[in-house]
């Protein structure tokens, strides 16, 4: 093979390279989803916005309301599309019985919780029934960023924590046969997540892979050169 061929075929695959960083680089917003409240705690900063014990229109189907800057409103529900604050004790969730409050809805649940603050990292408890899943929409200015189905034992508590490299502006809950068994969220939590220091930029990763790439050509023309 001859010298300038071999250079040009490198420098052909480099220019690849450079092509495809340059696209995850400049890629649509990327998401991603934990059920371990431990793991979304480690990623993340997080303050608890909303837990609504401190909510004063508990047990009543509410069109919509706004609590602590955030938007809470029914998609869907009986006898008109509303959401509703459960108070502790409730015994029609999955769960045995409820010890705090819970958004839900009176029939089926399918409500959206618009950010006052967007915010690139959320997380909220989740109480399912043994219908189906959960159908969560992640929204941000832009329009919809992802969607995640979320299952767990409903007979348990459990966690749904969403990152995402945009802001989120809002999420859409969704789930099948509330209005026989409750579904909810409750303690919103709201923050950014923690940049990590050991994840190289895209440039860097296309830096070290170039340098590599006319590494190994200049030692080819060593080679060919003996």
């Amino acid at each position: 093979m001859k010298i300038g061929t071999t250079l040009s075929k490198l420098l052909t695959v480099t220019g690849g390279l450079i092509v495809v960083a340059g696209a995850s680089g400049t890629a649509h917003a990327s998401t991603m989803s934990v059920t371990d409240f431990n793991a979304f705690d480690a990623l993340t900063n997080t303050n608890l916005v909303e837990d609504f014990e401190a909510f004063s229109q508990k047990d009543q189907p509410l069109p919509s309301f706004v609590s602590n800057g955030n938007t809470y409103t029914g998609l869907a529900g009986f006898p008109y599309s509303n959401v509703w604050v459960s108070s502790p004790g409730y015994t029609n969730y999955g769960v045995p019985v409820t010890t705090s409050s819970i958004l839900t809805a009176n029939g089926d649940e399918d409500f959206t919780v618009e950010f006052g603050t967007p915010t690139e990292a959320v997380g909220f408890d989740t109480y399912l029934n043994a219908f189906g899943p959960a159908t969560v929409s992640v929204f941000g200015t832009t329009g919809i960023l992802d969607t995640f189905v979320l299952s767990h034992d409903p007979t348990t508590v459990g966690f749904l924590g969403i990152l995402a490299s945009e802001e989120i502006s809002s999420i859409r809950w969704t789930t099948v046969n509330g209005g026989i068994i409750n579904t909810g969220i409750d303690n919103i939590l709201q923050g950014t997540e923690i940049e990590s220091a050991s994840t190289p930029e895209p440039k860097s990763v296309l830096s070290l892979v170039a340098l590599g790439v006319l590494g190994f050509g200049s030692r080819l023309l060593k080679g060919k050169s003996l």
